[in-house]
């Protein structure tokens, strides 16, 4: 037994200086060790493949960055505006204007990374042109209405806040022109869309009858553009095509958005108060006003004759009368101020 321990122990130290003399003997040997692959390590079969889609949002200095990546765990996002992301999606908001140069790095565990770069143009788009408003019976022709017989106050007629205006022949025509009676609250209403944060111009074509000899009560023209902000609670504008169909202020046509005269006389209500007097003239005269629609995005034109006494008067109780003379309008347009 002493002797197979013993033939052990040489074999042992045989083996041991072998193996040091291939790891020191000969240089070369020595420097394999540093070739040989990890262990379990194989090649990276599927590489990532960095790209991605921009795309602008309603704001134009902001883009969302869709990662289509493939073979992927990491990203490194810079957007050429000095900002980065290592989020998978990317957004970023530019300072400006101007060409950025949007790059991403995409990476996997094995440390194997692939770029992506596209250049992108941040431009501000042009405004849209501001909404036309689409009036009907602008023009104030004898036409049909919702109900009753036709008149050319058609289209315009808001009972809770004025009485009808009459159909009436002038400049150069028959049944062309809407009249606001002396001593009677007569008006004219309509709601139409417009652009927000947008001027705007009115003409209106108007004649007043001279001056009444001796009367106290001078006639004059009231124009108001008010805001769609006082409508009634709840209350949502339908654009009408058609003055058949459009309400006229009373259960059976149904109701506009301002129903009182109250709502009509709140100076919060009111983009644009003007008033026209008696020129001494009764040819037909052009008259133009501006206004601003602030954050409205609907209106109402509302035209009144006033001057006279606030009760009595030969129509409805509505706190205000025309004066003594006859005022016609032959028509009305509004258009956005270039």
């Amino acid at each position: 037994m002493k002797n197979i321990n013993n033939l052990q122990k040489v074999l042992f130290a045989v083996i041991a200086g072998a193996a040091f003399c291939i790891t020191s003997c000969d240089p070369s040997i020595e420097a394999l060790k540093y070739d040989l692959p990890e262990a379990n390590s194989i090649p990276d079969a599927t590489p990532p493949q960095a790209s991605f889609s921009a795309s602008v949002t309603s704001d134009y200095l902001t883009y969302a960055f869709s990662n289509t990546s493939i073979s992927a765990t990491d990203y490194a996002w810079d957007f050429g505006d000095g900002n980065t992301s290592t989020e998978r999606e990317g957004m970023n908001t530019f300072p400006s204007e101007g060409t950025y140069t949007v790059t991403l790095r995409a990476s996997d565990k094995l440390n194997v990374v692939s770029e992506f770069t596209q250049t992108i143009e941040v431009v501000e788009p042009d405004e849209p042109p501001a909404i036309v408003p689409a009036l009907v019976n602008a023009d104030f022709n004898k036409i049909p209405k919702s109900s009753g017989s036709d008149c050319a106050c058609s289209g315009w007629i808001n009972k809770k806040i004025g009485d009808q205006g009459e159909s009436s022949s002038g400049n150069g025509g028959s049944d062309n022109v809407v009249k606001f009676d002396n001593n009677e609250p007569d008006a004219i209403y309509q709601e139409f869309a417009i652009t927000p944060n947008a001027d705007y111009s009115i003409e209106i074509v108007t004649q007043f009858k001279p001056l009444t000899s001796g009367g106290v009560y001078p006639s004059k023209l009231e124009l108001r553009v008010l805001a769609g902000s006082g409508y009634d609670d709840g209350y949502t504008p339908t654009y009408y095509t058609d003055a058949s169909l459009m309400p006229q202020g009373n259960s059976d046509t149904g109701y506009w958005g301002y129903n009182s005269v109250a709502q009509v006389e709140d100076e919060a209500n009111n983009l644009m108060v003007k008033v026209q007097e008696n020129p001494n003239d009764d040819g037909y005269l052009t008259y133009t006003y501006t206004f601003n629609t602030g954050n409205n995005d609907s209106v109402a034109l509302f035209v009144r004759g006033i001057g006279g006494p606030a009760t009595g008067g030969g129509g409805s109780d509505l706190g205000y009368n025309s004066g003594d003379e006859e005022i016609r309008a032959d028509y009305v347009t509004i258009t956005p101020v270039e």
